[in-house]
Order: structure tokens, then C-alpha cells, then sequence
């Protein structure tokens, strides 16, 4: 108790150097957590970083998105230090997250990351740690779980033979996507025709903030360019037919539903290596079971914190 004290008072000395006491709000405790209006002030920054189409939302929004985000990273920290030194430096981590930010960024070298956040006023330390955060979160569902991940790798094979044997040329679309849960009395339709609304009237990019789980939440639901044979039967049956910057209806994941959008497709001829598609189909469908093991990890831990608004 005597510690959880000391760092509080340190927190709030460390922020009344940049800005006056009067002006720091604590907002919510989090177990021995605090968010105060200026963590939410920097998460709103951060979020529009990362994604710039929040800026057209309205302020109460915003706050409610950057909110909603701070509370969840801070329930992964709490859980995290249970199983590792967040504290604690590690060169191979750091070269991962640099890697992540230069991938998601578009950004080739350190000088041009600082140069990025430092326009949007965001200590590169303070990134560096929500990154940190998922990679380790992560690498904590993928020990907890993968045991639990279950492929039918023949099926899996013959998906790989059955696309690339149809055709010479092989189909490639630009995905985002929006992954949804329901909530108690919910039901997917009535979610869906939510989601769909909010696209409507704010775009997909601000939907994927609003009401993703998906680690691409925070990138607008930005996935990328995947290959049909990438892509679990059940999707690609859902986006085949669609056009560009048309949006699927929702497909059934685990405990969750997709939202698809595909902004581009195209058609490439290029020698498939078999072996390496197989490959990446097992990842991305070991990816999507984690993904929902995830879930009902997070809801599970999040259960047993207690969260109060002040």
C-alpha cells in the first residue's frame, strides 16, 4: 500500500512539472492503476497518429474511443506483471517493435519515427510501451493457448492444391475488417446494422476504433493485400463477389463476427510456392483461434479487476 502511494505522488509530481495541479483530473482507478485527463488527452493524440480519420469525430467520441483503449492497456499491464518485468530492457524485444512501427508506419529508420511521433507531440518511450504491451500480451496468449489451437492441416492442404490448381493467376484483395462481439441482449443483426450505420456516417477506419477487438483496430482495421489462398473458405465465400469498397455481411468467427471491407482486389500471375501458402494458412488461422482465445482471456481477467470512476 505504502508503495502504490509513492508512486502516485510521484506520478503527480512528475505531471504538475508540465502542467499545473489544478488542471490533472484522475478519471478512473484501475486496481492500483490511475488514468487521469491528461492520459486521455495523450491517447487521443496517439490514436490519431495512427489513425487520422479520428480527427472528424466529435471530442466526447474521441474521449470515449481513447478511453476505452488506456482502460483496456492498463487491464493487459496489470495481468502482464504477473508473468513478466515490463521494466526490464530486451534488445530482441526492442528490434520487434521497431520492426512493428516501421511496418505499420511506412517508415524506414529511427530518425523518421521520432520525426512522426514528435509531430504529434508523443514521447517515442511512451509507444515504444504500448507496443510492448501487446507483443508481450501476445506472447502470453500464444504460451497460455496454442496447445489449445486446433488445424485440420489435410483440409488445410487440399484448400492450398483446389486454389492453385483452378487457375494460373491467383486473386489478391486489400482487406480491412472490424471483428465484434455481442454484449449481453444483443444479437448480431442488430449489432451489424449498428456497425454499418456508424461506417455510414463516419466511415470504416472510425467504425474499426469505435468497435473492433482486433489488434487492427488501432490501423483503422487496416489488414492489407492477402492471397485467396490466405483467406478461410468461409471469407473468401463472403468477399468473392463484392467490388471494390464493398463490405460483407458478418461472418462467424469463434465467439466473434467479421466485418469485411475490400478496398482493392486485383489478379496477379506469379509461380505459387505451395509449401509457403500452406505456410502462411496455418498461421492465419492459428492467428484467428489465439485471437478469440484472447478475447475470453481479456473478458476473463477483466472480471476480477476492479475499475472505478472518480
Amino acid at each position: 500500500m505504502k508503495n502504490a502511494l509513492t508512486i502516485f505522488f510521484i506520478y503527480i509530481f512528475v505531471l504538475s512539472l508540465n502542467v499545473s495541479a489544478n488542471e490533472i483530473k484522475i478519471e478512473y482507478k484501475i486496481d492500483n492503476q490511475i488514468i487521469t485527463n491528461i492520459d486521455i488527452n495523450n491517447e487521443i493524440r496517439y490514436l490519431q497518429s495512427l489513425n487520422r480519420n479520428l480527427e472528424t469525430l466529435s471530442k466526447k467520441k474521441i474521449n470515449e474511443i481513447a478511453l476505452n483503449s488506456i482502460i483496456q492497456e492498463k487491464i493487459k499491464y496489470i495481468e502482464l506483471s504477473k508473468y513478466f518485468n515490463l521494466k526490464q530492457k530486451d534488445d530482441e524485444l526492442e528490434r520487434i517493435i521497431y520492426e512493428n512501427l516501421y511496418n505499420s508506419l511506412k517508415l524506414a529508420n529511427e530518425n523518421q519515427l521520432n520525426d512522426y511521433f514528435n509531430a504529434f507531440d508523443i514521447n517515442l518511450e511512451d509507444v515504444f510501451l504500448k507496443v510492448k504491451i501487446e507483443l508481450l500480451w501476445n506472447k502470453l496468449i500464444y504460451e497460455k493457448y496454442n496447445s489449445n489451437v486446433v488445424l485440420d492441416k489435410k483440409k488445410l492442404k487440399d484448400k492450398i492444391k483446389k486454389d492453385i490448381s483452378q487457375t494460373e493467376t491467383i486473386q489478391e484483395f486489400k482487406l480491412k475488417e472490424i471483428l465484434f462481439t455481442l454484449d449481453n441482449n444483443e444479437t448480431a443483426e442488430n449489432k451489424y446494422l449498428k456497425i454499418i450505420e456508424t461506417i455510414n456516417e463516419r466511415g470504416f477506419e472510425n467504425a474499426a476504433n469505435i468497435y473492433s477487438s482486433s489488434n487492427t483496430s488501432k490501423y483503422g482495421g487496416s489488414i492489407g493485400w492477402l492471397k485467396k489462398t490466405q483467406l478461410s473458405s468461409s471469407i473468401y465465400g463472403k468477399i468473392k463477389t463484392l467490388g471494390n469498397n464493398e463490405i460483407s455481411e458478418p461472418i462467424q468467427v469463434g465467439n466473434g463476427y467479421l466485418i469485411i471491407k475490400v478496398e482493392d482486389k486485383r489478379t496477379i500471375n506469379e509461380k505459387i510456392d505451395e509449401t509457403e501458402e500452406f505456410e502462411k494458412l496455418v498461421r492465419k488461422e492459428t492467428d484467428r483461434q489465439l485471437n478469440n482465445f484472447s478475447t475470453i482471456f481479456f473478458n476473463k481477467v477483466k472480471k476480477n479487476i476492479v475499475i472505478d470512476e472518480l
